[in-house]
C-alpha cells in the first residue's frame, strides 16, 4: 500500500461516500411528506456509526467513547429494524 493511503484516511474516504449517499436519500424524499427519515438513511447512519468508532479504536481513543459510538450504532440498527418490521 502506498505511504500516502491509510487505514484512517481509507476510513475517512468511506465514511464522506456515505454523508453523500445520506444527502442524496433525503434529497430524493424530499418531494414527499417527510413523517420519519427514509429508511435507508438509518442504514447508512448505523453503518457510519461503525466506521466512526473504527476511526476512534484506530485513533487509540478511550475504550468507553468506542463503546458510547458502538452503542449509539446498535441502537440506531435497533430502531432501523423496528421501522422495517412494522412493514
Amino acid at each position: 500500500m502506498p505511504a500516502w493511503l491509510s487505514l484512517p484516511l481509507l476510513v475517512d474516504l468511506i465514511l464522506l461516500g456515505m454523508v453523500c449517499e445520506a444527502a442524496w436519500l433525503i434529497w430524493r424524499a424530499r418531494p414527499v411528506a417527510l413523517t420519519a427519515p427514509p429508511p435507508l438513511l438509518l442504514h447508512v447512519v448505523s453503518g457510519a456509526l461503525l466506521l466512526v468508532a473504527m476511526k476512534f479504536a484506530i485513533g487509540g481513543a478511550s475504550t468507553g467513547v468506542v463503546g458510547l459510538v458502538l452503542g449509539l450504532a446498535g441502537a440506531t440498527h435497533i430502531v432501523d429494524l423496528r421501522l422495517s418490521l412494522k412493514d
